[in-house]
């Protein structure tokens, strides 16, 4: 099985640093600098790889926030599972607070710059997860 990853960051470099590191380790990605990029990647039949495994998005982006995005669109896609991540301290705060008073699927909130290793152990971990199931 294979690990589509769908890959939100408006930083073009460490979106193209992150999205190398993805793809060396031979993942499918879908990358997009923004929210509207990421909502045309969500459209059925949009994507070769077919629904994410996983999302990675940045919180603050430049038409809107990713703690929103993952509210409207985590639903869609239930088996997925998501990484909300920022350098903004308070938002990281306030991600996990919101993350833990919704019913949605589960997500993880995580500092910027997320280390690649964490990001290979969750998606693998995820991996996993989808072969038990």
């Amino acid at each position: 099985m294979y690990a589509h990853v769908l890959l939100i960051e408006d930083d073009g470099e460490l979106r193209a640093e992150m999205l190398d590191y993805l793809v060396r380790h031979d993942y499918h990605v879908t990358a997009c600098a923004t929210l509207a990029e990421a909502s045309e990647a969500f459209q059925p039949g949009k994507s070769a790889f077919g629904p994410p495994l996983v999302v990675i998005a940045d919180i603050r982006l430049p038409d809107g926030d990713g703690i929103s995005f993952y509210m409207e669109n985590a639903g869609r896609f239930p088996d997925a599972k998501w990484i909300l991540m920022s350098g903004n301290h308070d938002l990281v705060r306030l991600a996990s607070r919101l993350k833990n008073a919704v019913d949605l699927p589960a997500c993880t909130v995580v500092d910027k710059p997320m280390p690649m290793r964490l990001m290979t152990r969750f998606i693998e971990g995820q991996l996993v997860t989808q072969r038990a199931a």
